[in-house]
């Protein structure tokens, strides 16, 4: 088990909506305001879609080793070597940095303004709070993706993945420690926070989308089949649709799981390798192309 990575995609046939040309897209995220920020190898444009579709977005220059994009508020984390730059959507430079005594590949940032950071090497997080030395506790492996998700009427809850073993794990981050553990289908892909707690969790060899609820402790809800080799995922809170994207057949289907078991409502088309994707304030979906076949913008489907 584990060990996951994307597959390569068939040539896309008459994708939805709009496609706007872009280089090679490894990561892509989105702040409150709707603001893109899309990553390539060496660089990280900050935008709107209008701003991407007009070409005047903000080209930040950065290291092909800076690690997973995230983004909490009106915030984009962006883990380096040197440590984790605190990018400003609507102002971005890379004028804020938290220096780190390891190189960082995964960041989160709570609600709350602490700050986790870990890397793919080491089965550790560190945690900094304003005013306060670091402190650094164990976890269950290396961390290929970090993130917060608001929970009601509590602290964030923070949850970390290792694709090569496919686990998911919860972070006791008010506590420093781990939390419990889980294994993810066969091989876990990719996961995306929505609210009160919620994850929606590719099984990329499994062939399978999961969904978890980490509002106290990490669980599996439910799972159900999908078109071939899934890897990005999303939540669309307007329409309350967990959203995951077909590799093998560039396909893009958003489930209801309000009855328990997660139930097909929508499908679309994707472009080629469509390893990314996010939800706008509006419901508009946005792809990412890994191999430059572009940004895909698809309004509200639901409507």
């Amino acid at each position: 088990m584990g060990m996951a990575t994307p597959a390569v995609s068939p040539a896309a046939q008459n994708p939805d909506g709009q496609v706007i040309d872009f280089g090679n897209i490894t990561d892509m995220e989105v702040t409150e305001g709707d603001i893109l920020g899309v990553r390539t190898e060496t660089s990280l444009a900050i935008g709107t879609v209008k701003d991407f579709e007009s070409g005047d977005v903000t080209e930040l220059d950065v290291d092909k080793q800076c690690g997973d994009l995230t983004a909490t508020g009106g915030t984009f984390l962006l883990p380096c070597a040197d440590g984790v730059y605190l990018i400003d959507a609507q102002d971005p430079d890379l004028g804020e940095l938290r220096a780190t005594e390891k190189p960082a590949t995964v960041a989160a940032l709570t609600s709350d303004n602490e700050l986790l950071v870990g890397n793919d090497t080491d089965e550790e997080l560190t945690i900094y709070r304003d005013g306060q030395d670091p402190k650094t506790f164990t976890v269950a492996g290396p961390n290929t993706q970090l993130i917060s998700v608001p929970v009601d009427d509590r602290h964030d809850a923070v949850v970390r993945i290792w694709n090569d073993d496919t686990t998911i794990q919860d972070v006791d981050y008010p506590n420093d420690k781990e939390g419990a553990a889980l294994r993810v289908g066969l091989g876990v892909g990719q996961m995306a926070g929505g609210e009160d707690g919620l994850l929606v969790v590719s099984d990329a060899q499994g062939g399978q989308i999961a969904i978890y609820n980490a509002d106290d402790v990490i669980r599996l809800q439910m799972t159900a089949p999908t078109d071939k080799n899934p890897w990005g995922v999303a939540w669309d809170s307007a329409n309350d649709l967990a959203w995951i994207t077909s590799l093998g057949e560039n396909t893009l289907v958003g489930y209801n799981i309000s009855e328990g078991v997660p139930e097909e409502q929508q499908r679309l088309d994707t472009v080629a390798d469509a390893q990314n994707i996010v939800v706008l304030s509006d419901s508009t979906l946005v792809a990412a192309s890994a191999t430059g076949n572009g940004i895909q913008i698809i309004p509200n489907p639901a409507s």
